[in-house]
């Protein structure tokens, strides 16, 4: 099997893994934000999109333990489901709110920030139903009964195939979420929120406990409830490949080696935290015509009980995303330059080519050593995929050798500074020169692929699915190389 094969069926076997879980993830996208928009040269951003759906549902502390009179009694446990049919129990999306800022200042490491902005594009979407079950108690002419009605098997005796509660909020955020986002979701009066109402003779074959025979048994059963949780969503950790250091607040920020690449790319892996809880308003009701054969009309009053809750928090493992940074990415000549004879008293000039082949604009300036070889003052700014000529001129004081270093100061965050040699007269410029990049003109190194690619370091944390998506994405990228290098 080849390497590529084998690297993209394990990266589709992983997410098959993640699927069969209940939890299912969007397909993540990443993209490039305009270079420079943190507010300097030496800086750059880009965004990746997050997603995570909670596909399941989520027990509850409520029971209500059994009420009404001693001849019947009735007992409710209640469960927060998804709406059947209505999409996840939760979902929360960053489509493009989750931007990493990249700052560097010369010292060929780039500071890594989950920046906060003012945006509000994150969003909170939940849509859930009450799902209970059901157990009744009859205690007549000396004999006692018990019925139990799971919702598992309830709900697909009801029209519709669903409950009859609905419930849904959406709620934005700030990008990230690591300041707390609450949605609150809204409940009808509990008089109109009946679940279910159904007779014992529709009810006879999902009964578990005593036999429910019609012929000896007729009423029936039902279940008010209603309930406005808060949903409150808050992200934990961020880590980005190449820095074991974990961002655990707005303000918190990872480090990383300055990559010699036109752009650089990280993987982002997002963990949250989602806690539920609120106060469930529960009617549980059963009425009889016939008990044990015989004619018994009984309808319970029950008061309606009121229960607080707190569902256990569930982790939010976001699928590991690939975040896209634009970098500039300076070429100066790898070889000395020889401008060649010139007489004593004369001039000559040489143009020499700066190539900055990344994808953010680059900034650059110049010194000389000697100043009979002149370099333009100020600044000058490269866009990316472009060309600077930079022009040299040379003023001779005597026929003999004369040499000067040409140093190139850059935004370039693994190369701020890159030197060449210019000569004139027979002085030797030597091969190579010191500070300037390896490879072709505008190439970064082999190693690199020119990419500037990073991916998951070896002392990178991962764990539960979000390492697996982690691992997914990893494959893919190398997969991604490995097809690049035998191009």
């Amino acid at each position: 099997m080849r390497a590529h094969t084998f690297l993209r069926t394990a990266f589709r076997s992983t997410m098959m893994m993640v699927a069969a879980t209940g939890v299912t993830f969007a397909a993540s996208q990443a993209h490039a934000d305009t270079a420079g928009a943190v507010g300097g040269t030496n800086s750059s951003t880009g965004s990746a999109a997050l997603k995570f759906d909670m596909a399941q549902g989520l027990d509850t502390p409520i029971d209500t333990g059994y009420l009404g009179p001693a001849a019947v009694q009735v007992r409710a446990v209640v469960r927060i489901d998804p709406v059947k049919d209505g999409g996840p129990l939760y979902s929360i999306d960053m489509p493009k709110g989750a931007v990493v800022e990249a700052t560097w200042a010369g010292d060929k490491k780039i500071t890594l920030k989950a920046a906060n902005g003012s945006q509000t594009d994150g969003t909170i979407k939940v849509r859930h139903t009450l799902t209970p079950s059901l157990q009744v108690k009859v205690s007549a002419f000396g004999l006692t009964a018990n019925f139990a009605f799971d919702a598992a098997k309830l709900v697909n005796k009801l029209p519709g195939a669903r409950f009859a509660y609905d419930s849904k909020a959406t709620q934005q955020f700030a990008p990230w979420g690591f300041t707390k986002a609450d949605a609150k979701l809204s409940s009808p009066d509990l008089a109109n929120s009946v679940l279910f109402s159904e007779s014992f003779s529709n009810l006879a074959q999902i009964v578990t406990g005593d036999a429910l025979d019609p012929a000896q048994w007729a009423g029936e059963i039902g279940i008010r409830a209603v309930t406005k949780p808060v949903f409150s969503y808050m992200t934990k950790k961020v880590m980005l490949s190449g820095s074991d250091t974990a961002i655990t607040t707005g303000a918190g920020e990872s480090v990383i080696d300055a990559t010699d690449g036109d752009f650089m790319e990280v993987m982002a892996q997002v963990e949250g935290e989602m806690n539920i809880s609120g106060t469930m308003d529960i009617q549980p009701f059963v009425s009889t015509s016939m008990v044990f054969g015989h004619s018994l009309s009984i309808s319970t009053g029950i008061n309606a009980v009121s229960k607080p809750y707190v569902v256990a928090p569930s982790k939010v493992a976001f699928q590991a995303s690939v975040v896209h940074i634009p970098l500039p990415n300076v070429h100066a000549p790898k070889e000395g330059v020889d401008l060649g004879d010139v007489k004593a008293g004369g001039s000559g000039s040489k143009t020499v080519t700066i190539e900055n082949t990344g994808e953010m604009a680059a900034t650059m300036s110049f010194k000389s050593s000697d100043p009979a070889f002149q370099v333009p003052g100020g600044s000058v700014t490269v866009a990316p995929k472009s060309k600077y000529d930079l022009q040299i001129k040379f003023s001779s004081q005597s026929a003999g050798a004369a040499q000067s270093d040409i140093t190139v100061l850059s935004n370039d965050a693994d190369s701020p500074e890159q030197m060449f040699k210019i000569g004139a007269n027979g002085a030797d410029v030597g091969g190579s020169s010191e500070g300037s990049k390896d490879g072709l003109p505008g190439s970064a190194p082999s190693a690199d692929s020119g990419c500037g690619c990073k991916t998951a370091g070896t002392t990178t944390s991962t764990g539960g699915w979000a390492g697996i998506g982690l691992l997914g994405l990893g494959l893919a990228v190398a997969a991604r190389r490995r097809r690049n290098s035998n191009a």
